[in-house]
C-alpha cells in the first residue's frame, strides 16, 4: 500500500510539494492519511488535513470531525475544518457540491498544489453501477477518474479489502459513519444490496468491471482523437460529418447542462439541427439550443437569468453557470492575448453582473465612452447573448465583456510590474465564442 502511494507521487511529480488530505475519518480516508504521514518526510511534501463536517448528524458528525483533528494531531499534522449550516439541504448531490466547494476554498486558502482524495476501486465500481442504471453514456461510465484538475487519487486501484487488511495489520482507529447503512441513498443500496448479487453471478465483479472500465477509457481516447478536429459551431460543416460524430459533438456540447441525456435526447437535437436552418429548441428551463445564422450555439433563457451581482475578487469567482479566474501575473513581455490581460485596483468597488440599462463603456483604442447597447450593436454580438454576458463593472461603467472586449481603463502598461489574468468558463461557452 505504501509502495503503491509512494510511486503515485513520483509518477504526479508532486514531491516538494504542499498536499491537501480530504479526511473523514472512515477507514479509507484515515489509511491514505496514514500512508501519507510516513511518506512526507521522505518524498519531502508538505500536508495539510482538511474536514468539512456535513452536519447531518448533530453530535456523531462533531465526534467524526473530533476523531479526525485528534487523528491528524497524533501525525503532527495541520487540520483543518469546516461545519455547514443546519439549513443546507440534507441530500447526496448538496453534500458532493458543498464538500468540493470546500476543497476548492482550502486549496485557495492553502495556496495548495493538490488535494488528495480516498476513493478506491469499489467506489469506482459503484459509480459505474449508479451511472449505467441512471442510464449515462459511455463518457459517464469512465466512473471516477484518477486525476481530474488538482484532485489526485492514489487508492484508486486498490480494492477496499486491501485498505481494511493495511487499517487491521498496523491497528488504525476509525469511525463508521451509521447512515452509510441507510438504503434509502443510492450507493449505500448499491453497496449492501446490488454488488452482494452481482458478486454470486460473478464472484470477480469488481475487476471485471474495473476491466471494462479500463477499456472504455481507451476507446473514449480513440474517440476524442477522431473528432478533436470536428466542431459543432459551424452547421454546414456540421452537418458534413457522419451521423456517428453529429451524435457525439451534440452529446458533449450538452454535457454537464442538460439533466436527460438519453439516446432520444441527442437523437432529437441532432435531427432539429438538420432539419432547421433558424430556429431554437428548449433543453431545459433555462437553456435554448439555437441555430441561426449558419451558427449553432447555447443559449439562457432570459427569465431565468443571474441578475444577482458579485463582488469580483483575486482566484475564483463564481457568477451563475460561469467560473472567472482572476490570477495576478507579471507583465507579460508583449501582449497578443487581448482580452487576457487587464490592469483592475480591486481595492474599488468591482462586481461581475449582467447588462444594467444605463451601462457605459469605454472601447479599447477609444478616448470616449460610449453606451454599452450601442457597443453591442456595432460589435454585431447577438441579442440573444447581451443578456447573459458577465460583465466586470464599477458603478454603471463596464470594464470587461466577457471573452469578448475590455475597457481602455484595463489597458496593461508594459511599466507596470503586475497585472490580472482572466479566464472565463461556463454553461454557455459555446455561444459566447461564437458572437466574436
Amino acid at each position: 500500500m505504501i509502495n503503491t502511494v509512494e510511486k503515485f507521487i513520483k509518477e504526479q511529480n508532486l514531491s516538494g510539494k504542499r498536499i491537501l488530505m480530504g479526511l473523514s475519518g472512515g477507514i479509507d480516508s484515515v489509511c491514505l492519511c496514514d500512508i501519507l504521514s510516513k511518506l512526507k518526510d521522505k518524498l519531502n511534501f508538505e500536508l495539510i488535513v482538511i474536514h468539512l463536517n456535513h452536519n447531518w448528524r448533530k453530535d456523531e458528525s462533531k465526534s467524526d470531525e473530533e476523531f479526525s483533528k485528534k487523528f491528524a494531531n497524533e501525525r503532527n499534522l495541520t487540520f483543518f475544518s469546516k461545519t455547514l449550516p443546519d439549513e443546507i439541504k440534507k441530500n447526496e448531490t448538496t453534500a458532493r457540491e458543498k464538500r468540493y466547494e470546500f476543497f476548492e476554498e482550502c486549496k485557495e486558502k492553502f495556496k495548495a498544489d493538490a488535494v488528495f482524495l480516498a476513493h478506491n476501486k469499489n467506489d469506482n465500481i459503484e459509480t459505474f453501477i449508479y451511472r449505467l442504471i441512471k442510464g449515462t453514456g459511455p463518457r459517464g461510465l469512465l466512473s471516477i477518474p484518477k486525476i481530474r484538475s488538482f484532485y489526485y487519487r492514489p487508492l484508486i486501484d486498490v480494492e477496499r479489502c486491501e485498505i481494511e487488511k493495511y487499517v487491521e495489520e498496523n491497528k488504525i482507529s476509525f469511525v463508521f459513519d451509521s447512515s452509510n447503512k441507510n438504503t434509502k441513498y443510492k450507493r449505500n443500496l448499491i453497496r449492501e444490496k446490488i454488488l452482494p448479487y452481482m458478486k454470486e453471478i460473478n464472484p470477480n465483479v469488481i475487476n471485471s468491471i474495473s476491466n471494462f472500465i479500463l477499456v472504455n477509457r481507451m476507446n473514449q481516447n480513440i474517440l476524442d482523437n477522431v473528432i478533436k478536429n470536428c466542431s459543432i459551431e459551424n452547421r454546414e460543416v456540421f452537418l458534413s460529418y457522419e451521423k456517428e460524430i453529429q451524435f457525439e459533438l451534440v452529446n458533449r456540447l450538452i454535457e454537464n447542462k442538460v439533466k436527460n441525456r438519453d439516446y432520444k435526447t441527442v437523437e432529437k437535437i441532432v435531427k432539429f439541427i438538420n432539419e432547421n436552418k433558424s430556429s431554437k429548441i428548449s433543453l431545459s428551463d433555462n437553456l435554448f439550443l439555437k441555430v441561426y445564422d449558419n451558427k449553432i450555439y447555447l443559449v439562457s433563457n432570459r427569465k431565468n437569468q443571474n441578475k444577482e451581482s458579485v463582488k469580483l475578487k483575486e482566484g475564483l469567482n463564481k457568477f451563475g453557470e460561469y467560473i472567472i479566474s482572476l490570477e495576478k501575473v507579471d507583465i507579460p513581455s508583449f501582449m497578443n492575448e487581448q482580452n487576457k490581460y487587464l490592469k483592475l485596483d480591486l481595492t474599488q468597488n468591482f462586481v461581475i453582473r449582467t447588462r444594467q440599462k444605463g451601462d457605459i463603456i469605454q472601447p479599447f483604442g477609444s478616448l470616449s465612452t460610449q453606451k454599452l447597447k450601442e457597443f453591442f450593436i456595432k460589435k454585431k454580438v447577438k441579442s440573444e447573448l447581451r443578456e447573459i454576458l458577465p460583465l466586470i463593472a464599477l458603478n454603471n461603467e463596464i470594464y470587461y465583456i466577457s471573452n469578448t472586449a475590455q475597457s481602455e481603463k484595463t489597458r496593461v502598461d508594459i511599466k507596470d510590474e503586475k497585472c490580472y489574468k482572466i479566464l472565463i468558463k461556463g454553461s454557455f461557452e459555446n455561444g459566447i465564442k461564437n458572437i466574436n
